[in-house]
C-alpha cells in the first residue's frame, strides 16, 4: 500500500445518471480542511433570532458532492446504502495513514488493488531507472 491518502473507489449498488451517463462507481478524493469548512458554510443558515445553525446532514451531502466531483442533487438521489458507503469512505480519511490503508483494504478492495498497482509500477520504474 502507499504511505499517503489516495482516492477511494466506491461502487454503487444502483447506477444513477450524472451528466447523462450512468454512474456505477464514484471516486472520492481525500478531503482538505477547506473542503470541510466550505461544506459547513453551504450547510448553514441564519435562524429567525439571528443565530447561525449548521445542518450537519446538508453539510455532509455538500462535502461528498465536492469530494466526488458531482452535485448535491446527485448525492441526494443516491440509494441510502450507496450514500452510507460514501460515509464509510470518508471515515477512512479520518484515520492515520496505516489504519486508513487497512480499513480501505477491508471496505473498498477495488481501491486497494489500484493503489497497489500504482505503487508497484512506481517501484518497478525506480528499480529500472535507478
Amino acid at each position: 500500500m502507499t504511505n499517503q491518502y489516495q482516492p477511494i473507489k466506491v461502487t454503487l449498488q444502483e447506477a444513477k445518471p450524472f451528466d447523462d451517463k450512468p454512474q456505477t462507481a464514484l471516486i472520492m478524493r481525500p478531503p482538505t480542511t477547506n473542503d470541510v469548512i466550505h461544506s459547513q458554510q453551504l450547510g448553514s443558515r441564519i435562524l429567525a433570532d439571528g443565530s447561525k445553525h449548521v445542518d450537519e446532514a446538508e453539510a455532509e451531502a455538500h462535502l461528498f458532492a465536492n469530494l466526488t466531483g458531482t452535485t448535491r442533487e446527485f448525492i441526494g438521489s443516491l440509494a441510502f446504502y450507496d450514500y452510507s458507503q460514501l460515509g464509510r469512505a470518508y471515515d477512512c480519511f479520518l484515520l492515520p495513514v496505516p489504519q486508513y490503508a487497512a480499513r480501505c483494504a477491508l471496505l473498498f478492495p477495488g481501491s486497494v488493488a489500484s493503489h497497489s498497482q500504482n505503487s508497484e509500477a512506481s517501484v518497478s520504474q525506480n528499480s529500472t531507472t535507478g
